[in-house]
């Protein structure tokens, strides 16, 4: 399980020297990968982490990270929306643990995020890279969160809009040197932990060091204080000692106390190197011929900016270095969704509960779609399984048919080989990422070359309906990338016709609007207010009118162009049409077990495709929409579990 954390174990490990774990088993095979590979340019590696039982862990390659230092490239983030509303008719069997609920991050931590529904809690992001290749250890995080972009990376009108996510190029930056062989630590939140305590325990939180640091020098001040005089010996002091650990069974809700190193004999070394914050931190490195033994290079692509091969496909991946035929390009650990349908999405219908009550549910007979992780997940058209990677930029991995210069494998790395041989059922509910591929070159490729898989026959042909098929959506384009281009745009007045036509919803910064309301206004606490051009004045001059509740309608004001920005109304972005493309990419047939295989007759269907009469559906369920406008403070943090998040978020000004 990411990041788990098992009390003590921390604390014995710094105490053994060069501790060996899970050391992956090299074995040949056709469709696995087991080449050595040279791994003396790597900058990144990709092996069990240095904290037990937490799975796989990303560490510095050669050279170290400097300090400041970008950490690999941008990552992708994918949103999940409203898994609870979609899944709340399905019967028990539909509705197993959902492993990616230990990877996604809470909406908030992205800036446009409460734009995407009517409630931010309502959406989760997926970050398949950094975000769920690196573990938190919040004694030692060295990197920090630098936030994300947004942008379509295609035409408003490409049928590729919708089919990838707009949030890209999350990255990450060192907080201090990294050195050789030091592992990456996250920072996933103290709310992560809290609501993890079945799982990991009463970890420390950073406010809890300190205090064991005062803890530990008053027992060593009591210790040693008058020592020449007293006559209780040193074993005397260490039984003192272990006794208040074994106090823990009682005080099992202190994290101070399971901050106290194990092993009284290492107080005064613990303390000489910084304090129980940093006792863990040699532990926490390998050597580089540890990792090129154990671990795999993760850092052989990175991002391209426009995929080469189609301008649908957004962006891509391409060779960091050159990769020779047979070598590795990538890694990519799988997270297993046993149920595709977990994943299904409907248009809402009302029922009534009671003469005067009505409930919105799902509509399990209309049109439906797929939420858009199912685009960046392998399955097979004989089954229910999805496989969906995570690593150092494999989500910009693109399809091609006839110029493919890379496939996927099954990796010797993989943690839970006997799952091949299980019906899905066996490992739909494990809480861990057992399985694996390997991206592996199929012939020599050159740096700067763009990365292409082919994504199987069943993609290929869904693919070109859809782009016979495809009508872009008249008027819509994404405030997002009408925000980039502010200069440019002749704004409209709500006579010519309403923004919220096309989805989107014109604002008026706050400071140009102060005169009209009360100092107390609850409207001043805001950054912007939703606002109508009324009239055209020249000179980059309108009359506009504000729209929000408790401002007479009457009033008017004269704003400057600069004064206006757009935001997404709810449930208007490209991704949430029912007409934007969805389909697994395919696991080829010689190498997926037969025992997954759990669709049979009037069952079997293409793995992912939209099942809707296109003609037929709209692009939302609900008509009424609004716009969230305040924020909670916190931000860049791994979802906990059970988070709720009370205030509404900010929205995100574009520069005036």
């Amino acid at each position: 399980m990411k990041g788990a954390l098992v009390i003590f174990s921390i604390g014995v490990l710094a105490l053994l020297p060069n501790v060996t774990l899970c050391a992956s088993v090299k074995e040949n095979g056709d469709d696995s990968s087991s080449e050595k590979e040279d791994n003396s340019k790597c900058g990144l590696f990709l092996a069990p982490s240095s904290i037990p039982n937490s799975g796989l862990g990303m560490f510095a390659g050669h050279g170290g990270i400097s300090e400041n230092a970008t950490i690999g490239d941008g990552d992708v983030i994918i949103p999940f929306f409203e898994m609870e509303f979609h899944n709340q008719l399905k019967s028990k069997k539909h509705r197993n643990d959902f492993l990616w609920d230990e990877y996604v991050w809470a909406s908030h931590t992205f800036p446009g995020a409460e734009q995407e529904t009517e409630d931010l809690e309502d959406a989760e992001f997926a970050c398949p890279g950094i975000g769920s290749a690196a573990n938190s250890y919040l004694a030692l995080k060295n990197v920090l969160d630098q936030g994300v972009s947004l942008g379509l990376g295609t035409d408003p009108g490409s049928p590729g809009a919708g089919a990838h996510s707009p949030y890209h190029n999350r990255y990450f930056t060192a907080t201090e040197d990294i050195p050789e062989g030091g592992e990456v630590w996250m920072d996933y939140g103290p709310a992560y932990f809290k609501s993890r305590v079945n799982e990991y325990g009463y970890i420390p939180l950073p406010e809890s060091y300190p205090v064991a640091d005062d803890l530990l020098i008053d027992y060593q001040e009591m210790r040693f204080v008058d020592c020449n005089s007293s006559d209780i010996s040193n074993q005397t002091w260490e039984e003192l000692y272990q006794t208040i650990l074994d106090f823990a069974p009682i005080w099992r809700t202190s994290r101070v106390l399971h901050a106290l190193p194990t092993n009284a004999s290492k107080i005064e070394d613990i303390l000489n190197d910084g304090g129980t914050t940093y006792r863990d931190y040699d532990a926490s490195r390998r050597d580089l011929a540890w990792l090129d033994e154990h671990g795999q290079c993760m850092d052989n692509i990175k991002t391209g900016m426009m995929s080469q091969e189609s301008p649908h496909a957004g962006r891509g991946a391409l060779a960091n270095r050159f990769i020779p035929a047979g070598g590795l390009v990538t890694p990519a650990p799988l997270i297993h969704i046993g149920d595709m349908d977990e994943l299904k999405m409907y248009q809402r219908t009302t029922i009534k509960k009671a003469r005067f009550e009505s409930k919105v549910v799902p509509d399990m007979n209309g049109p439906t779609t797929y939420q858009l992780i199912l685009n960046y997940c392998f399955g097979h058209m004989d089954s229910t399984l999805l496989l969906c990677p995570y690593g150092l930029l494999t989500a910009l991995i693109n399809h091609s048919s006839k110029n493919a210069n890379t496939r996927i494998v099954w990796s010797d790395a993989m943690r839970r080989k006997e799952w091949l041989e299980e019906p899905i059922d066996e490992f739909a509910d494990e809480s861990i990422a057992g399985l694996q591929f390997d991206f592996v070159a199929l012939r020599d490729i050159q740096e700067d070359e763009e990365i292409l898989i082919d994504y199987g026959d069943e993609w290929e042909q869904a693919w070109q309906e859809h782009m016979q098929n495809h009508q872009p959506r008249d008027g819509y384009i994404p405030a997002f990338e009408l925000n980039q281009r502010l200069n440019e745009i002749e704004f409209r007045t709500l006579d010519e016709r309403p923004y919220s036509d096309d989805g989107i919803q014109l604002r008026c910064r706050i400071q140009h609007a102060r005169q009209c309301f009360s100092p107390r206004s609850e409207h001043l606490k805001k950054d912007s207010i939703a606002c109508a051009i009324i009239e055209k004045l020249g000179e980059n001059k309108y009359t506009v009118k504000v729209l929000e509740d408790g401002v007479d309608d009457d009033l008017q004001l004269e704003m400057p162009a600069d004064a206006f920005f757009f935001v997404d109304l709810p449930y208007q972005r490209h991704h949430f049409s029912f007409q934007a493309f969805r389909h697994a990419m395919m696991i080829p047939d010689d190498m997926f077990p037969d025992v997954w295989k759990s669709r049979t007759g009037d069952d079997k269907r293409e793995a992912g495709s939209q099942e809707q009469d296109e003609e037929d559906s709209s692009d939302d369920g609900e008509d009424e929409v609004f716009v969230d406008e305040e924020e909670d403070a916190s931000a860049f943090k791994r979802k906990p579990k059970g988070w709720k998040h009370d205030d509404s978020a900010i929205i995100e000004l574009p520069e005036a």
